[in-house]
């Protein structure tokens, strides 16, 4: 049987399936699945993440609602959020396999060079740097920018 995480990102992820964003408001949701609002915080906090390829608006107060939607691969907005999410900041090795895994569902790599930079940035190749995960976060920043000049022919 499926957990109450699995249930409310299968929600979710039908919602944006059938209209391409999810509205949705936080209380409405825990209600509908009898839960705690920090377990939907929990849910979206997780699962929901740019690294995974998903944008999260939201609004507090009354009315107030969350909005997700699935970026999609190769625009300047895409390039911006990956840039914004991973830049100055250390990155483990399954955050990076996230990112890019999600490049690759994009059609923005190939399934060749997948392997290839999951490879480059694994602990076996990055093997006697002091912080491997700021390492990723360099490597992965900049290849994330050479793809974005790629596709802006800059």
């Amino acid at each position: 049987m499926s957990n109450i995480s699995d249930l409310i990102e299968k929600f979710i992820l039908n919602v944006i399936d059938e209209s391409k964003e999810a509205i949705i408001n936080r209380n409405d949701l825990a209600n509908r699945f009898d839960c705690a609002s920090s377990q939907i915080n929990y849910v979206l906090s997780t699962r929901f993440t740019a690294d995974k390829g998903y944008s999260i608006e939201s609004r507090r107060g009354g009315g107030g609602y969350i909005r997700l939607y699935r970026m999609s691969g190769g625009g300047d907005a895409y390039y911006k959020r990956l840039l914004d999410d991973i830049k100055d900041r250390s990155l483990s090795y399954n955050r990076c396999t996230h990112i890019i895994e999600r490049l690759m569902i994009d059609g923005v790599i190939s399934a060749r060079e997948k392997d290839i930079l999951s490879a480059a940035l694994g602990d076996k190749a990055l093997k006697g740097l002091k912080d491997k995960d700021e390492a990723r976060s360099g490597v992965l920043s900049e290849v994330i920018i050479n793809l974005w000049k790629h596709i802006n022919r800059i």
